[in-house]
């Protein structure tokens, strides 16, 4: 009766001990779920107000320094999405954005330096194309959600 008793205990102890990690699992999962997803609208909204942005900046000084806090809050918000822990079963979706982030980073490298030399914003700097690029996988993602 006694040995019984242990086991059930034991058991119950295992159980909760293996539960534990699928529950972390599952938290990881969401939590890559929703980061990855809060970025990649970020990135989103930022593409469709970006030729707005520039416009403006060309003209007005402080929409110019708006335009270059964006930016810098962008980069920051890429290099906080490197950082993130990543899934298993997601490692080539983040590897994916990670690739297009390398182009971001330094196209925000490029459009900061374009600003403070007076010229167009996103001249040369690749931003449009890789954030059409994002979108894309977005779309893709989203496809295969139920």
């Amino acid at each position: 009766m006694i040995k019984r008793g242990v086991s059930i205990i034991l058991l119950s102890i295992m159980l909760m001990t293996s539960g534990c990690g699928i529950i972390d699992q599952v938290g990881q999962t969401v939590n890559f779920a929703t980061e990855t997803t809060d970025y990649l609208q970020t990135l989103t909204d930022f593409g469709q107000d970006m030729n707005t942005l520039a416009e403006q900046a060309v003209t007005d000084l402080d929409k110019r320094t708006d335009l270059k806090e964006k930016l810098l809050a962008l980069k920051e918000q890429v290099v906080h999405y490197e950082g993130l822990q990543v899934p298993d079963y997601a490692k080539d979706i983040h590897q994916s954005i990670a690739d297009y982030n390398a182009t971001l980073q330094q196209g925000i490298d490029q459009a900061l330096t374009n600003i403070e030399q007076g010229r167009a914003a996103f001249e040369s700097t690749g931003i449009p194309d890789t954030i059409n690029k994002i979108n894309e996988l977005l779309k893709q993602i989203n496809q295969l959600a139920p």
